[in-house]
């Protein structure tokens, strides 16, 4: 973790961790309650005002958050937004839809 992520460290980001988790209870995008990660909807790093605001979480499982990653920001280190987020979840629910066809 780089020195710009050192707020990663701090109390504050895990009573929000924990705080987002509790909320939601399972993975928003499908549902798992299985290695849950809290999910920053307007990037920690570059929305100082919103990193440690509950709203700005989101309960993500770990396949979920890493397909999150990998498929709209190619990186950790890219801002992420909440027009990512909604598209994301789109295309997993109409991924979801095709594979309930079959």
């Amino acid at each position: 973790m780089s020195k710009t992520q050192d707020w990663r460290k701090t109390r504050d980001y895990r009573i929000w961790r924990v705080i987002v988790i509790r909320r939601d209870k399972v993975c928003q995008i499908c549902g798992s309650n299985k290695k849950r990660h809290a999910h920053h909807i307007e990037s920690g790093a570059y929305n100082k005002e919103l990193r440690f605001e509950p709203i700005n979480g989101v309960c993500l499982c770990s396949r979920c958050h890493s397909q999150y990653h990998n498929n709209f920001n190619r990186s950790y280190r890219v801002k992420t937004t909440k027009y990512n987020l909604e598209n994301f979840k789109s295309l997993m629910a109409y991924a979801r839809s095709i594979y309930e066809r079959k």
